[in-house]
């Protein structure tokens, strides 16, 4: 569907009356991305072993042929050549649908003009003309029909299905050639018409299932968390206890070795805090009992 993306923002620009230019530049555009997006998937396609790699360079036969070089990974529990056999059919309806819009567009443009009638913007509070279809002759009926409802109503809703089957597989194509930005790659491709440009990027990248590739990377910082601790904790972060050469686990006389601050008897009994009261007795009040 680039073809049209790119008409599209071409007639933006151009007069009405040079209505082949958007297409000319919509088509070359065109022609120069699927080159880039053939050699790509044709280059991956010979790299990996895969058949049928003339499809790469065929319309609508390369979309499904993304689903066969992303087949490593898949798409909310579905093969990537399932989600690209339906993306590929929904892309051919739609280019189908587009050439009956844009010709019944061509057909009904010399009839569609000022009504007569006006209408206040809401915005600006400015009266504007209204334009619509005038005296178009009864073959053209059909052409009338494609022109008021087959893009607002059907082509829209159809385009929208098939940018969801599109970012699934182009999620899956990006997950195996380029995991690291597979999600930057993925929507700049729904964005912008250049992903045969970002195909051409990661070409040459080996192929990966991406559970895989997240699992090597967690064991590679596990590795590098084992090599951070050798070399900083002799192997064990915990191993540095703070207390074990002092504190309460001190076996020293020295006074700061107990929380009272005095230090222990030689016989290891402690020593009594009354005994400056004398008597025979440690206690002081054994003598009241005697």
């Amino acid at each position: 569907m680039d073809f049209f993306e790119y008409a599209n923002l071409a007639l933006q620009f151009v007069d009405g009356g040079l209505f082949w230019v958007p297409f000319l530049v919509g088509g070359l555009c065109f022609a120069t991305v699927f080159v880039f997006e053939g050699v790509a998937l044709y280059t991956i396609a010979k790299r990996e072993g895969y058949k049928n790699k003339w499809m790469a360079f065929i319309p609508f036969f390369n979309t499904y042929y993304i689903g066969v070089c992303a087949q490593k990974n898949k798409c909310m529990n579905m093969s990537a050549k399932t989600v690209s056999t339906v993306a590929a059919s929904l892309e051919a309806v739609l280019g189908v649908g587009f050439i009956i819009y844009y010709t019944a567009l061509y057909l009904v443009m010399p009839y569609y003009a000022k009504t007569g009638d006006t209408i206040v913007n809401p915005v600006t509070g400015l009266s504007q003309d209204v334009y619509g279809l005038m005296g178009v002759p009864s073959e053209l009926a059909w052409a009338s029909w494609c022109f008021t409802y087959l893009n607002d109503y059907i082509l829209v809703w159809l385009n929208l299905v098939f940018l969801f089957f599109q970012v699934l597989l182009l999620s899956a194509f990006f997950q195996t050639y380029a995991a690291r930005r597979y999600f930057l790659f993925t929507i700049t491709s729904v964005l912008f018409p250049i992903q045969g440009i970002l195909f051409f990027i990661v070409r040459n990248n080996k192929g990966m299932n991406y559970r895989e590739y997240l699992r090597s990377e967690q064991e590679r910082q596990y590795r590098m968390y084992q090599q951070y601790a050798q070399q900083n904790f002799g192997g064990n972060p915990y191993s540095g206890n703070p207390y074990a050469g002092g504190g309460y686990n001190s076996t020293g006389n020295s006074e700061a070795s107990t929380p009272n601050g005095g230090g222990e008897e030689r016989n290891g009994a402690p020593e009594d805090p009354f005994s400056e009261f004398g008597g025979k007795s440690s206690d002081p009040f054994d003598d009241n009992l005697h």
